[in-house]
C-alpha cells in the first residue's frame, strides 16, 4: 500500500527533528520522518553541546546564532522536555603570542555585529574560572554562551513533534527520490513507497547519498572529531571552555598544515564542558577520513596532553569513554532551501559544527520556506544555487 505524506523529512538528527516539529506546529497536515537508523543515532549524539556566538564569523550566519539563542531559552517549556539549556557564557583561552592577533581581529568583528564579547587578562580569566593554567594569557568571553544536550533536545523535538501527529518511520532506508516533470513526488523506502510533493534532505553527512537520487552532487562532507568523556564529578567548570586554536582553524583550515607544533598539525584543538550530569567531555580534532567513525590513539593522546596542558585537573580524573562523531562540512556554511530544476526538493544540511547551535532556527526558518514557498534573507545567503553561481 502507497503511503501518503505532505511532506516527508529524510534525517532523524536534530535538523530533521526540528524541521518536522515546526511544519507540526504551524499546521501542515501529513509529516513523516524516515531515518534509517533511531532517533539521533549519527552526529546529533556524537558532539558537544555548545551553542556559542564568538565562534561564528560575522554575516548571515551569527545572525541566525543569535535568534537560535533566543529560542533556545524558552524551548524546553515548549517542547514540553528538559533540554537541559544553561547560558553558562564562555571562554576562548589564547596560550600562545601568536594567537592573540587572531583573537583581538576576532572580537573586533564580534564586536561590530553585535556580540557582547571582551578580552580578559589571565588573571582575571582564572578568577572567573580557577580550573585553568597559568599557561593561559588572556581570553575572550561572552556572557551569551551556552550550552545544552544535544541528544536530549534532540529526543525534546520528536517527542513535541510525535505528540503534534507527525509520523516516524524508523529503522527504515530511502533508497530512492522519485521526480516526474522536474516535480517531486515521493520517496522508496525499504517499508514501501511514500507519495508526496515535497521531500528535506536533512541527512547530514549523508546528505549527497540523497542528492544522488535526484542527480544532485552535493559538497558536503564528513569531518571526523574524537572527543573524550571523564567520569561524574562536582561542578567544578562554569564556562565553556575553547581554544583559540580552535577559531583559527575554523577560518584557516591551513594554519595546521604550517604549524611547527605536532598536536596542531593533526588538527587537535580544545572544548571542553561539563555535561548536566556531571561529566567533563573535551575535545577535539578535525581529520578527513572518509566515513570511518573509529577512534585513534595517538590523536586522543595529542587532545588529552593538550587539554591537561590548558586545565590541570583532567589529568586526576577517570576517562570512561572515547567516541569519534562525524560533522557534516560545507564550504561557506550550511545548504538551506529548494534546489533549482526540482521543485519540492529542499535542502537542510552542513552545518557541521555549528549544528546544535543552530537547530532551533533551522526548524523555524525551513518549516516557515516549506510552507510559504518564499525564500527570505534568512535563507539566501545559504541556497544549493551558490555553487554554481561560484563555477560561473
Amino acid at each position: 500500500m502507497v503511503q501518503k505524506a505532505d511532506v516527508v523529512v529524510i534525517g532523524g538528527g536534530i535538523m530533521g527533528c526540528a524541521i518536522a516539529y515546526g511544519l507540526k506546529k504551524k499546521g501542515v497536515g501529513r509529516v513523516t520522518v524516515v531515518e534509517r537508523r533511531g532517533i539521533g543515532e549519527e552526529t546529533s549524539s556524537a558532539c558537544d553541546g555548545g551553542v556559542n556566538l564568538q565562534t561564528k564569523a560575522p554575516g548571515p550566519a551569527l545572525k541566525l546564532a543569535k535568534r537560535s539563542v533566543e529560542l533556545y531559552q524558552t524551548l524546553s517549556q515548549e517542547l514540553d522536555y528538559d533540554v537541559h539549556f544553561e547560558k553558562y557564557g564562555g571562554m576562548v583561552m589564547v596560550d600562545s603570542p601568536e594567537l592573540m592577533g587572531v583573537v583581538e581581529h576576532s572580537v573586533a568583528e564580534q564586536t561590530a555585529a553585535g556580540v557582547d564579547v571582551t578580552i580578559l587578562s589571565g588573571d582575571e580569566a582564572r578568577r572567573m574560572e580557577p580550573c585553568l593554567s597559568k599557561r593561559i594569557t588572556a581570553v575572550t568571553y561572552c556572557p551569551d554562551d551556552g550550552r545544552v544536550s544535544p541528544i536530549h533536545t534532540t529526543i525534546g523535538y520528536a517527542k513535541a513533534a510525535g505528540r503534534a501527529g507527525v509520523e516516524f518511520l524508523l529503522n527504515t532506508a530511502v533508497t530512492g527520490v522519485t521526480v516526474e516533470g522536474g516535480q517531486v513526488t515521493g520517496v522508496e523506502t525499504t517499508r514501501g513507497p511514500i507519495r508526496a510533493e515535497v521531500v528535506v534532505n536533512a541527512c547530514g553527512v549523508y546528505a549527497p547519498e540523497i542528492g544522488r537520487m535526484v542527480g544532485l552532487d552535493i559538497p558536503i562532507l564528513p569531518r571526523k572529531g574524537n572527543i573524550v568523556v571523564t567520569e561524574q564529578v562536582a561542578p567544578c567548570v562554569e564556562h565553556n571552555l575553547i581554544c583559540a586554536r580552535y577559531i583559527a582553524l575554523k577560518h584557516d583550515p591551513d594554519l595546521a598544515k604550517t604549524s611547527s607544533d605536532p598536536s596542531m598539525r593533526l588538527g587537535v584543538n580544545l572544548f571542553l564542558e561539563q555535561t548536566h550530569d556531571g561529566n567533563i567531555i573535551f575535545g577535539s580534532n578535525r581529520e578527513w577520513s572518509g566515513y570511518d567513525k573509529s577512534t585513534s590513539y595517538e590523536i586522543l593522546c595529542a587532545i588529552c596532553s593538550y587539554a591537561a596542558s590548558l586545565v590541570p585537573f583532567l589529568s586526576e580524573l577517570n576517562i570512561i569513554r572515547t567516541f569519534a562523531g562525524l560533522r557534516p562540512y560545507c564550504e561557506g556554511g550550511p545548504i538551506l532551501g529548494p534546489v533549482d530544476g526540482i521543485h519540492g526538493f529542499v535542502m537542510a544540511a552542513g552545518h557541521e559544527g555549528d549544528g546544535i547551535a543552530m537547530a532551533p532556527i533551522t526548524g523555524e526558518i525551513m518549516s516557515d520556506y516549506i510552507i510559504s514557498q518564499t525564500v527570505t534573507e534568512d535563507i539566501r545567503p545559504f541556497l544549493f544555487s551558490r555553487f554554481s553561481q561560484q563555477k560561473g
